[in-house]
């Protein structure tokens, strides 16, 4: 962008402003068309700094041939779960069992789809569909880092429960924070100038946090001065490592880490399981976990039973492994392989949260969908382990008011008002899930904070 287009930009914005009589009062049309061109420029010389403490990558960048290290997975020593005697073991917590809970009011009015939270200097750093945000250490945010090119529009299901539609344009999603290097990593994808024509391409792309922080607006996909060119089809799941990234190979038991040039450090096969690329139409199973635990990558491939802990760029350990005994379990090939392939007497993994305290699973057993749920032909399972004690063991499961099976929730006591529900992600070592503030208000009435908090606020609701 140069000089010339940011003083027509800025003249177009003076324009805008100047017509609805938002110019500053005594500020001369002038006074504002030199502060607009600016920030503007302002904003763009903060991009070019970004650019010259990043590598850049043209579109056509290649990243270097082979493999530089032999890869080596430690599959002894993981704590071993006995699913089935979890199953059979049901009991009825008391509120407040496994924890107390707070709750962080947040400021911001985002939707919270896809959000996770990460520990970052000191604060948090919230990222969803819609973008990345900064709290303070109390989560109350500081400020919108990156806005995503997505449209959301809210939608009554059947059932009266709200849902969402989107049309994710440009979008940064996977994001992680490598403290090593103070950078952002995500996974970007978008539609291309021939967009029109169906053109999309995928990119890593970096940005850098001091920067980021400092920038006196969000940042947009058209700021991004760090992509480095992939091919991926969807399905590949994305984490942060220190240096690089890690990311699987779509319908496969196999992942790779990455340095930041897109050198390829190592190539890992979890399992002997066959590649289950897609022929036609197929169901979407079981999704790979990949999440931070103490400073540390953790993932489980999608239909394997195991989580490795990424030692380093050439070495997974097991950490924990379910060990369902004569339950079956599907291959990715049997799922995705025909529709007609069912799942009735399968076990599916929906979610893995792992805590300083606890793992808490959610099993599906045959496939999940609302009228599997309404005809009672899907059964669904919170499990919980207890790392103090060592007891692993499931909740008795419930019905919701549209008489749908669902997943059991834990048990909590707020102001005298018992409650329930189940945490979705983590905030730090903690468990954690995300409401809107109409929501909480809906929950607690008589909770001092819900007088506090607009309808539309996020808040996170913490298992301490």
């Amino acid at each position: 962008m140069n000089k010339l287009v940011l003083l027509l930009t800025a003249l177009s914005l003076t324009a805008v402003a100047a017509s609805c009589g938002q110019r500053r009062p005594g500020m001369s049309r002038e006074e504002a068309v030199a502060e607009l061109e600016a920030k503007a420029i302002g904003q763009e010389a903060m991009r070019q700094r970004a650019a010259a403490s990043l590598d850049t990558f043209a579109a056509d960048y290649r990243p270097p041939a082979g493999i530089k290290h032999r890869a080596t997975i430690v599959r002894t020593g993981a704590k071993v779960l006995n699913v089935p005697a979890a199953l059979k073991d049901v009991r009825q917590l008391q509120p407040n069992a496994l924890g107390t809970l707070s709750f962080h009011p947040t400021g911001y009015e985002g939707r919270g789809l896809g959000a996770r939270l990460t520990p970052v200097d000191g604060g948090w750093m919230l990222t969803d569909y819609e973008g990345i945000c900064l709290l303070d250490k109390d989560m109350k945010l500081r400020k919108v880092l990156f806005e995503n090119d997505v449209e959301i529009s809210e939608m009554k299901m059947s059932n009266g429960q709200t849902g969402y539609g989107m049309r994710m344009n440009r979008t940064l999603r996977s994001v992680g924070y490598d403290p090593s290097a103070r950078q952002l990593r995500g996974l970007y994808g978008g539609k291309t100038e021939q967009g029109k024509s169906g053109g999309y391409e995928y990119a890593v792309a970096t940005l850098p946090w001091d920067i980021l922080v400092e920038a006196s607006e969000p940042w947009t996909p058209d700021q991004l001065p760090g992509k480095l060119p992939i091919t991926r089809t969807q399905g590949s799941a994305f984490g942060v490592t220190e240096g690089g990234w890690l990311m699987t190979e779509p319908f496969s038991s196999r992942l790779c880490t990455f340095g930041q040039k897109g050198d390829t450090l190592c190539r890992f096969t979890v399992n002997d399981d066959e590649d289950y690329t897609p022929t036609s139409t197929y169901r979407n199973g079981e999704d790979t976990d990949i999440y931070e635990y103490e400073g540390k990558t953790r993932l489980r491939m999608a239909y394997d039973d195991t989580v490795y802990e990424l030692a380093d760029a050439s070495t997974l350990r097991a950490v924990w492994r379910l060990d369902f005994g004569t339950l079956k379990r599907p291959t990715g090939k049997y799922v995705t392989g025909s529709l007609k392939n069912s799942l009735d007497g399968y076990y599916l993994i929906e979610n893995w949260v792992e805590t300083e305290r606890h793992l808490l699973i959610e099993l599906s057993g045959g496939y999940n969908t609302p009228d599997a749920r309404s005809r009672g032909t899907v059964t669904l399972h919170t499990l919980v382990y207890d790392k103090r004690t060592g007891d692993f063991f499931s909740l008795p499961g419930k019905r919701d008011k549209e008489n749908r099976y669902t997943y059991a929730d834990l048990p909590f006591r707020v102001e005298g008002t018992d409650i329930s529900l189940l945490p979705t992600l983590t905030a730090g070592r903690r468990a954690a899930i995300l409401y809107k503030g109409k929501r909480l208000k809906e929950m607690l009435p008589d909770l001092p904070l819900s007088s506090q908090v607009d309808d539309n606020e996020l808040v996170i609701i913490r298992m301490d």
